[in-house]
Protein backbone atom coordinates (compact mmCIF):
# COMPACT_ATOMS: atom_id res chain seq x y z
CA UNK A 1 0.00 0.00 0.00
CA UNK A 2 1.23 3.23 -0.88
CA UNK A 3 0.58 6.48 0.76
CA UNK A 4 -1.09 8.95 -0.62
CA UNK A 5 0.09 12.55 -1.30
CA UNK A 6 -3.55 13.81 0.02
CA UNK A 7 -3.61 12.25 3.59
CA UNK A 8 -0.21 13.56 4.07
CA UNK A 9 -1.51 16.91 3.19
CA UNK A 10 -4.36 16.84 4.89
CA UNK A 11 -2.19 15.86 8.33
CA UNK A 12 0.00 18.54 7.69
CA UNK A 13 -3.08 21.15 7.77
CA UNK A 14 -4.23 20.08 10.77
CA UNK A 15 -1.05 19.72 12.97
CA UNK A 16 0.19 23.01 11.35
CA UNK A 17 -2.81 24.56 12.96
CA UNK A 18 -2.75 23.28 15.86
CA UNK A 19 0.98 23.51 16.92
CA UNK A 20 0.08 27.17 15.79
CA UNK A 21 -2.51 27.78 17.88
CA UNK A 22 -0.69 25.90 21.21
CA UNK A 23 2.17 27.92 20.82
CA UNK A 24 -0.16 31.08 20.60
CA UNK A 25 -1.94 30.05 23.35
CA UNK A 26 0.12 27.05 25.33
CA UNK A 27 -3.73 26.33 27.80
CA UNK A 28 -5.09 25.10 24.66
CA UNK A 29 -2.81 22.39 24.99
CA UNK A 30 -4.98 19.49 25.29
CA UNK A 31 -7.07 20.23 21.94
CA UNK A 32 -3.73 18.80 20.49
CA UNK A 33 -5.16 15.34 21.84
CA UNK A 34 -8.13 15.48 19.31
CA UNK A 35 -5.75 16.67 16.83
CA UNK A 36 -4.21 13.38 17.24
CA UNK A 37 -7.65 11.76 17.17
CA UNK A 38 -8.42 13.25 13.47
CA UNK A 39 -4.66 12.24 12.55
CA UNK A 40 -5.57 8.77 13.15
CA UNK A 41 -8.85 9.31 11.32
CA UNK A 42 -6.99 10.41 8.24
CA UNK A 43 -4.15 8.30 8.47
CA UNK A 44 -6.47 4.85 8.39
CA UNK A 45 -7.18 5.95 5.04
CA UNK A 46 -3.62 7.23 4.20
CA UNK A 47 -3.98 4.49 1.08
CA UNK A 48 -7.22 5.74 -0.57
CA UNK A 49 -7.07 9.13 -2.71
CA UNK A 50 -8.89 12.20 -0.78
CA UNK A 51 -8.52 14.24 -3.21
CA UNK A 52 -7.67 17.83 -3.10
CA UNK A 53 -11.27 19.06 -2.11
CA UNK A 54 -11.12 17.27 1.05
CA UNK A 55 -8.29 18.54 1.99
CA UNK A 56 -9.17 21.79 1.77
CA UNK A 57 -12.15 21.31 3.69
CA UNK A 58 -9.96 19.60 6.24
CA UNK A 59 -7.71 22.84 5.94
CA UNK A 60 -10.65 25.15 6.77
CA UNK A 61 -12.08 22.84 9.81
CA UNK A 62 -8.71 23.01 11.37
CA UNK A 63 -7.75 26.67 10.55
CA UNK A 64 -10.88 28.06 12.13
CA UNK A 65 -10.24 25.77 14.84
CA UNK A 66 -6.61 26.62 15.32
CA UNK A 67 -8.05 30.65 15.19
CA UNK A 68 -10.41 30.09 17.95
CA UNK A 69 -8.16 28.15 20.52
CA UNK A 70 -5.17 30.76 20.00
CA UNK A 71 -7.23 33.24 20.84
CA UNK A 72 -9.52 31.98 23.74
CA UNK A 73 -8.70 28.23 25.94
CA UNK A 74 -12.85 28.36 26.71
CA UNK A 75 -13.11 27.79 22.55
CA UNK A 76 -10.32 25.09 22.44
CA UNK A 77 -13.39 22.36 23.13
CA UNK A 78 -14.48 23.64 19.31
CA UNK A 79 -11.64 20.51 18.59
CA UNK A 80 -14.19 18.40 19.73
CA UNK A 81 -16.16 18.57 16.55
CA UNK A 82 -13.06 19.46 14.67
CA UNK A 83 -12.07 15.74 14.98
CA UNK A 84 -15.63 14.39 13.94
CA UNK A 85 -16.07 16.37 11.59
CA UNK A 86 -12.77 15.57 9.68
CA UNK A 87 -14.22 11.62 10.43
CA UNK A 88 -17.17 12.99 8.41
CA UNK A 89 -15.45 14.28 5.56
CA UNK A 90 -12.94 11.42 5.22
CA UNK A 91 -15.33 8.49 5.30
CA UNK A 92 -18.20 10.35 3.23
CA UNK A 93 -19.42 9.91 -0.43
CA UNK A 94 -17.43 13.51 -1.37
CA UNK A 95 -16.10 12.94 -4.72
CA UNK A 96 -12.31 13.81 -5.74
CA UNK A 97 -13.32 16.47 -8.16
CA UNK A 98 -15.99 18.36 -5.38
CA UNK A 99 -14.04 21.73 -5.35
CA UNK A 100 -16.85 23.58 -4.49
CA UNK A 101 -18.34 20.54 -1.38
CA UNK A 102 -14.68 21.27 -0.09
CA UNK A 103 -14.51 25.06 -0.83
CA UNK A 104 -17.62 25.57 1.51
CA UNK A 105 -16.94 23.24 4.23
CA UNK A 106 -13.53 25.20 4.65
CA UNK A 107 -15.15 28.59 4.74
CA UNK A 108 -17.96 27.59 7.00
CA UNK A 109 -15.55 26.44 9.33
CA UNK A 110 -13.60 29.73 8.49
CA UNK A 111 -16.71 32.05 9.34
CA UNK A 112 -17.15 30.07 12.81
CA UNK A 113 -13.33 30.64 13.82
CA UNK A 114 -14.04 34.33 12.76
CA UNK A 115 -16.60 34.62 15.00
CA UNK A 116 -15.00 32.82 18.08
CA UNK A 117 -11.71 34.96 17.71
CA UNK A 118 -14.13 37.65 18.43
CA UNK A 119 -16.53 36.24 21.13
CA UNK A 120 -15.55 32.96 22.79
CA UNK A 121 -19.24 32.37 23.00
CA UNK A 122 -19.41 31.59 19.84
CA UNK A 123 -17.70 28.65 19.82
CA UNK A 124 -20.93 26.49 20.44
CA UNK A 125 -21.68 27.52 16.64
CA UNK A 126 -19.35 24.73 15.84
CA UNK A 127 -22.04 21.86 16.48
CA UNK A 128 -24.25 22.63 13.51
CA UNK A 129 -20.81 23.43 11.40
CA UNK A 130 -19.77 20.02 12.10
CA UNK A 131 -23.70 18.93 11.22
CA UNK A 132 -23.80 21.33 8.14
CA UNK A 133 -19.93 20.11 7.10
CA UNK A 134 -21.43 15.90 6.88
CA UNK A 135 -24.32 16.89 4.87
CA UNK A 136 -22.47 18.92 2.24
CA UNK A 137 -19.75 15.59 2.36
CA UNK A 138 -22.58 13.42 1.66
CA UNK A 139 -24.30 15.72 -1.36
CA UNK A 140 -24.27 13.87 -4.79
CA UNK A 141 -24.29 17.24 -6.24
CA UNK A 142 -23.65 21.62 -5.69
CA UNK A 143 -27.13 22.24 -4.76
CA UNK A 144 -27.08 21.75 -1.27
CA UNK A 145 -23.31 23.21 -0.60
CA UNK A 146 -24.59 26.19 -2.79
CA UNK A 147 -27.47 26.50 -0.61
CA UNK A 148 -25.69 25.82 2.54
CA UNK A 149 -23.22 28.57 1.21
CA UNK A 150 -26.10 30.93 0.83
CA UNK A 151 -27.83 30.26 4.45
CA UNK A 152 -24.62 30.48 5.59
CA UNK A 153 -23.53 33.47 4.37
CA UNK A 154 -26.03 34.93 5.07
CA UNK A 155 -26.31 34.41 8.68
CA UNK A 156 -22.81 35.38 8.97
CA UNK A 157 -23.21 38.43 7.84
CA UNK A 158 -25.98 39.21 10.14
CA UNK A 159 -23.65 37.34 12.80
CA UNK A 160 -20.43 39.72 12.38
CA UNK A 161 -22.69 42.89 11.68
CA UNK A 162 -24.54 42.61 15.04
CA UNK A 163 -21.58 40.99 17.28
CA UNK A 164 -24.49 38.20 17.83
CA UNK A 165 -27.55 36.55 17.10
CA UNK A 166 -25.68 33.15 16.97
CA UNK A 167 -29.51 31.31 16.93
CA UNK A 168 -28.99 31.65 13.14
CA UNK A 169 -26.51 28.88 12.99
CA UNK A 170 -29.20 25.95 13.66
CA UNK A 171 -31.38 27.46 11.34
CA UNK A 172 -28.62 27.98 9.02
CA UNK A 173 -27.70 24.49 8.93
CA UNK A 174 -31.53 23.14 8.45
CA UNK A 175 -31.81 25.83 5.29
CA UNK A 176 -29.07 24.51 3.82
CA UNK A 177 -28.85 21.07 4.85
CA UNK A 178 -33.01 20.32 3.72
CA UNK A 179 -34.69 23.14 2.24
CA UNK A 180 -33.11 23.03 -0.97
CA UNK A 181 -32.05 18.97 -0.63
CA UNK A 182 -34.04 18.31 -3.99
CA UNK A 183 -35.47 21.27 -4.75
CA UNK A 184 -38.25 22.26 -2.70
CA UNK A 185 -38.86 21.34 0.52
CA UNK A 186 -39.07 17.37 0.59
CA UNK A 187 -40.06 15.02 3.56
CA UNK A 188 -38.17 12.29 5.26
CA UNK A 189 -39.13 8.70 4.15
CA UNK A 190 -41.88 7.33 5.91
CA UNK A 191 -43.51 10.83 6.98
CA UNK A 192 -46.95 11.49 6.25
CA UNK A 193 -48.22 14.86 5.40
CA UNK A 194 -50.98 15.02 7.20
CA UNK A 195 -51.56 18.71 8.58
CA UNK A 196 -54.86 19.44 6.13
CA UNK A 197 -56.36 16.13 6.44
CA UNK A 198 -60.09 15.38 8.47
CA UNK A 199 -61.01 12.56 10.77
CA UNK A 200 -60.74 9.04 9.65
CA UNK A 201 -62.05 5.87 10.47
CA UNK A 202 -59.66 3.46 10.75
CA UNK A 203 -61.92 0.27 12.15
CA UNK A 204 -62.30 -2.55 10.23
CA UNK A 205 -66.35 -1.46 9.85
CA UNK A 206 -65.00 2.13 9.48
CA UNK A 207 -62.69 0.94 6.42
CA UNK A 208 -65.72 -1.02 4.81
CA UNK A 209 -68.32 1.79 5.27
CA UNK A 210 -65.30 3.89 3.04
CA UNK A 211 -64.55 1.56 0.37
CA UNK A 212 -68.85 0.96 0.05
CA UNK A 213 -69.78 4.57 -0.08
CA UNK A 214 -67.03 4.67 -3.03
CA UNK A 215 -68.60 2.26 -4.99
CA UNK A 216 -72.49 3.39 -4.34
CA UNK A 217 -73.88 5.26 -7.35
CA UNK A 218 -73.91 9.38 -7.66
Amino acid sequence: MTIKATSVLAILAIWGAMIAAVFRNPDAWWALFFAFLATGAVGISAGRRLGLPRVLAIAGIWGGTAAAAASHTDAAWMAVFAFVATGAVVYSRMKRDAFVHGLVIGGLWALVGALTVRDASAAWIAIFAFLTAASIANSRDVTRPLAAALAWGAAGAVMLATDGNYWLSPIAFLVGSFVFRHGPLTMPRRFEWDLFDGDKDDTIEGQWRSVHDAERPK
